[in-house]
């Protein structure tokens, strides 16, 4: 009786299935690394909330019921009041872009009452250049071997050691 060889099981199938599930994973990190995030800052009240403001007649008390705490007030001026709110998005490793803004300006009169609303977009903002210039200073810059070099023998030295301003008295003869 001729007996046949025992069947080998091919490795290919199982190799080929666990490199394609691992493709999958990879290209799925992959395009989740490459989604937007999208952060929110700040405090921007409710139309409805805004809507109830009414310039002439309500303080500051008033509008800090209504309203909330605002964000800032005024630099130079502390009878302004802004909220302020900044929608940013991020992808990946990039720095922010700003992709919404929305500044609303409370003006009070002398008297403690609102005086004026005043709303801001995106595009009412200005870009500001840095000025990227360094004051100059008096001294040198030293690279690392210049002050390794300069150093040597100017510590623990007999003479150094018996000056007048060496607090430890180290360093001279015993």
């Amino acid at each position: 009786m001729i007996r046949s060889a025992p069947r080998r099981r091919s490795i290919a199938r199982p190799v080929l299935r666990s490199a394609s599930m691992a493709a999958v994973v990879m290209a799925s990190i992959a395009l989740a690394a490459c989604q937007p995030v999208v952060r929110t800052h700040g405090f921007m009240p409710a139309t409805d909330e805004i809507a109830q403001l009414r310039p002439g007649e309500q303080t500051r008390e008033d509008v800090r019921a209504i309203l909330g705490a605002p964000s800032t007030t005024g630099t130079f001026e502390t009878d302004t009041w802004y909220y302020i709110q900044r929608r940013t998005s991020t992808i990946a490793f990039y720095s922010a872009d700003v992709t919404e803004q929305d500044v609303l300006g409370l003006r009070f009169g002398d008297d403690g009452r609102l005086a004026d609303i005043v709303r801001f977009g995106l595009d009412d903002g200005r870009t500001i250049s840095y000025v990227d210039r360094v004051t100059p200073t008096s001294g040198n810059e030293l690279t690392v071997l210049e002050q390794f070099v300069g150093n040597i023998g100017r510590f623990n030295s007999e003479d150094s050691a018996n000056r007048p301003g060496n607090p430890s008295g180290m360093g001279g003869r015993r």
